[in-house]
C-alpha cells in the first residue's frame, strides 16, 4: 500500500509540474509573439511616417522643378506637363521592374523583422 501511495503522490506531482510547464511555455510563446508583432508594427509605422515625409518633400521638389522649368521655357503649363511626364515614365519603369524593386525587398525585410 505504501508503494502505491508514493506512486500516486509522485504521479500527482509530475502532473502538476507538467501543467505548470505547459502554462509557462504558453506564456512564453504569447510574449514572444507580442514582441515580434510590436517590432513589426513599429517598423511598418516608422516606414509609413518616413514615406509620408518623403512624399511631401518630393511634392515640394516637383513644384519647384515645374516652376523653374516654367521660368526657363516661359511656358508654365508645358513645364508642369514635363514634370508629370517624368513621373509617368518613372511609374512605368517601376511597374515593369516592381518584382525586383519592391516585392522582393519588402518581403525579405518583413520576414527578417518578423523572425529576428
Amino acid at each position: 500500500m505504501k508503494d502505491a501511495e508514493k506512486f500516486l503522490e509522485a504521479a500527482g506531482e509530475t502532473a502538476e509540474y507538467t501543467r505548470q510547464y505547459v502554462k509557462l511555455q504558453l506564456d512564453y510563446l504569447r510574449l514572444e509573439a507580442a514582441e515580434k508583432l510590436a517590432k513589426t508594427a513599429s517598423s511598418v509605422i516608422s516606414t509609413m511616417v518616413i514615406a509620408a515625409l518623403g512624399l511631401l518633400a518630393l511634392t515640394m521638389l516637383s513644384l519647384a522643378a515645374a516652376f523653374y522649368l516654367g521660368d526657363l521655357w516661359n511656358a508654365l503649363p508645358l513645364a508642369f506637363l514635363a514634370v508629370a511626364g517624368f513621373y509617368a515614365l518613372l511609374a512605368l519603369l517601376v511597374l515593369m521592374f516592381k518584382k525586383h524593386l519592391l516585392t522582393n525587398p519588402l518581403l525579405s525585410t518583413f520576414i527578417r523583422s518578423f523572425f529576428d
